[in-house]
């Protein structure tokens, strides 16, 4: 009998434990809960005009599921008005992944510069075109499977071999657009990339145009490694300040993260010209995962600031990022010049967010 009964239990722990698993394994890497408008905080407290011109950019390049959206849009003109307009023609989706809501949100911005278009004594730092050695082979061209389809390098001796990295730039063919008066800044350039640089003939916009093929390494996981930054300061305005005040080691840090991004002139620009094609619009555009989140896709955004201050307003999808990877997680665009830079800076929050889509389709991500 006791023999019978030990069987029994362990034939239904066995039993829950295979349940328990099997539940675990159900748990969805992106999965979407459609909800109603008046379930997202702060959702009739945002300032809808204020996306207008984000929205209105996307409209332009929005794939065709967005034509009747965008048409009705044009008629908008208050902050009610198109509130109640996208509560009338979309649907609230809020992002969950492995049965959480909860991501981490970032923030970036235009990084603003000194520069002229001939090197002096002052700007001595280049800002470098696409190298007319470099090779890009996307690997679908030769049907080739790989996890990375694109593949960076140059020619030597009849074979293809990895780009150089950062610490060997003087070797890069590559043209020269502009020279900037701080090295440290040109570094936190090729992180945001894109920027305005200030010169005596006015401001010029320069976007992202590729990159040498090597792996992205934080300047803050490297100068922690060398036990430079001391707890509570590893955001990037102090990390500007030490590597400006340390010239000499900041040089040998910088040379540590071997990729090196390349940069083209944005003509006629207002603004950094986001992956979706659209130029951003400062705190209402977010970089996003673009294997979860469409491009132009309305994103309403629950987080918060460095400072613990709410962020809850509409935002669209227009950029990506290297470090920004998995279903929720963004980096919220703040503008440019230097308090855009602090707060970029410093925030790191976690949060929330909901996808919007017209009535009646289904979101292209699920």
């Amino acid at each position: 009998m006791i023999k019978s009964f030990l069987c029994c239990v362990c034939f239904l722990l066995l039993i829950s434990l295979v349940a328990c698993t099997t539940q675990k394994e159900e748990l969805k890497e992106f999965d979407l809960k459609q909800v109603s408008f008046s379930r997202i905080p702060g959702w009739t407290s945002d300032n809808f005009n204020e996306v207008l011109p984000a929205l209105e950019k996307s409209c332009e390049r929005a794939d065709t599921v967005w034509l009747d959206f965008c048409a009705g849009l044009k008629k908008q003109t208050t902050s009610k008005e198109i509130r109640r307009y996208i509560e009338k023609t979309l649907d609230a989706y809020l992002v969950i992944s492995k049965g959480s809501k909860t991501g981490i949100f970032t923030g970036y911005y235009e990084a603003s510069l000194k520069g002229a278009l001939d090197k002096d004594d002052i700007y001595q730092t280049p800002i470098y075109g696409v190298p007319s050695d470099l090779v890009q082979v996307d690997l679908k061209d030769f049907n080739l499977q790989s996890n990375s389809p694109r593949i960076v390098g140059r020619v030597e001796a009849g074979k293809l071999v990895p780009y150089y990295e950062r610490k060997d730039q003087a070797k890069m063919e590559a043209p020269v657009l502009l020279w900037v008066d701080s090295p440290v800044d040109a570094f936190i350039l090729h992180i945001q990339g894109s920027g305005r640089v200030e010169t005596k003939d006015g401001v010029v916009h320069v976007g992202y145009a590729g990159n040498n093929g090597h792996g992205f390494v934080g300047i803050g996981s490297i100068m922690s490694k060398e036990g430079l930054l001391e707890p509570g300061k590893a955001s990037m305005p102090h990390i500007r300040a030490w590597l400006k005040n340390n010239p000499d080691k900041a040089e040998k840090l910088m040379a540590q993260n071997p990729r090196f991004i390349f940069f083209r002139i944005l003509p006629n620009s207002d603004g950094p010209i986001g992956a979706s094609g659209v130029s951003l619009t400062a705190k209402r555009s977010i970089a996003i995962d673009n294997q979860y989140i469409p491009f132009h896709t309305p994103v309403f955004l629950e987080t918060t600031d460095a400072e613990g201050k709410k962020i809850q307003k509409l935002v669209v999808a227009q950029d990506i990022g290297s470090a920004i990877k998995g279903p929720i997680r963004a980096d919220f665009f703040w503008g440019y010049g230097e308090e855009a830079f602090q707060e970029a800076g410093r925030m790191r929050s976690k949060g929330s967010y909901y996808i919007l889509w017209p009535k009646g389709k289904t979101p292209l991500a699920s």
